[in-house]
């Protein structure tokens, strides 16, 4: 199979055949059928799909970055292949915090890769899949372990031959709250910021929301009374006169996990010290960025607000071009 993630489905009635849903960073799902004896697997997908033939053609690789106590850090790579000299990097930090980024089709992904830019997902510790260790390794106080990887991965891509300065640091949901810890912890580090309804106060947040979500967080980050001081002190809204770089912040109107009062915060404190700040709110979404118009607009604005903070990028060819 092609590098990407699936699924597997059902079996052919004589047991000969089972069928995989596979998607990579070129393509959606498609249909693989499966030999069960052999292993061969057979694209099923007949009709074209023409739009996809204005993407750049993609390296894509999954390596490892050592932490500073020498754990290792996967990082999937995305990088067009046909490009020249060095490129602006995105770095895409997941949600969760007990999630993943896995090698997929993402129509963002895409997007970025065909204005010029690298697109670098780094799975730090606290990330799903790695084993039970490594994704508990950023609870409670251990979060700060976590921060640490946050600057170990973005200094591993700042030393990539392929990596010019402009460096973007991009997430949503707790991806959003990395955002905001980068650009805080270690402003040196980024160009410009993506931040998707992301944390700004801990404390608020998780006095705010409520159900499964609410006991992720507990374990995650902490009681909200007794540990307060130290919720008090990870909320990137304390330190936001720290945040020199341009950020472009979304938020969903409606988000019943990550309020828009969260976005509100930070946008206000960047505008109060005229540090460059773009705010698109989606009337209609909630905690997330599903309806394509919403997300036609978002991928336009953000891409738009980068190029003017960051200078054009160099589109790569795309393989309809050659």
């Amino acid at each position: 199979m092609p590098l990407g993630q699936g699924f597997l489905s059902e079996f052919s009635d004589d047991g000969k055949r089972f069928v995989a849903r596979w998607s990579t960073p070129s393509s959606p799902y498609d249909p693989w059928a499966i030999d069960a004896k052999t292993g061969k697997a057979t694209l099923l997908r007949r009709e074209a799909r023409p739009s996809l033939k204005e993407l750049p053609e993609m390296e894509v690789s999954v390596t490892e970055a050592k932490a500073h106590d020498g754990l290792g850090l996967p990082m999937n790579i995305l990088l067009p292949k046909n490009r020249s000299g060095k490129l602006p990097v995105i770095v895409s930090y997941h949600g969760g915090p007990a999630n993943s980024s896995r090698i997929r089709w993402s129509a963002t992904t895409a997007f970025f890769l065909s204005q010029g830019y690298a697109w670098v997902e780094p799975n730090v510790r606290g990330s799903t899949g790695f084993g039970r260790a490594f994704e508990e390794a950023d609870n409670g106080p251990q979060r700060l372990e976590a921060f640490k990887d946050i600057e170990t991965t973005g200094r591993w891509v700042a030393s990539q031959p392929w990596a010019d300065p402009k460096r973007v640091i991009y997430g949503g949901s707790y991806g959003g709250y990395t955002v905001l810890i980068g650009l805080t912890r270690m402003p040196d580090l980024w160009r410009a910021g993506v931040n998707l309804f992301g944390v700004a106060n801990v404390r608020t947040t998780l006095a705010t929301t409520t159900g499964l979500i609410r006991e992720v967080f507990l374990l995650e980050f902490g009681d909200v009374d007794k540990d307060a001081a130290f919720l008090e002190s990870i909320s990137p809204v304390k330190d936001a006169d720290k945040i020199v770089a341009p950020l472009f912040v979304y938020a969903g109107a409606n988000d019943p996990r990550v309020p828009r009062s969260e976005s509100d915060m930070i946008v206000r404190a960047l505008r109060a010290r005229s540090v460059p700040v773009e705010y698109m709110v989606a009337d209609n979404e909630g905690h997330s960025l599903a309806r394509k118009e919403n997300l036609v607009h978002f991928l336009a604005r953000s891409a738009r607000f980068l190029e003017h903070h960051l200078g054009p990028p160099t589109a790569p060819r795309t393989a309809s071009a050659r």
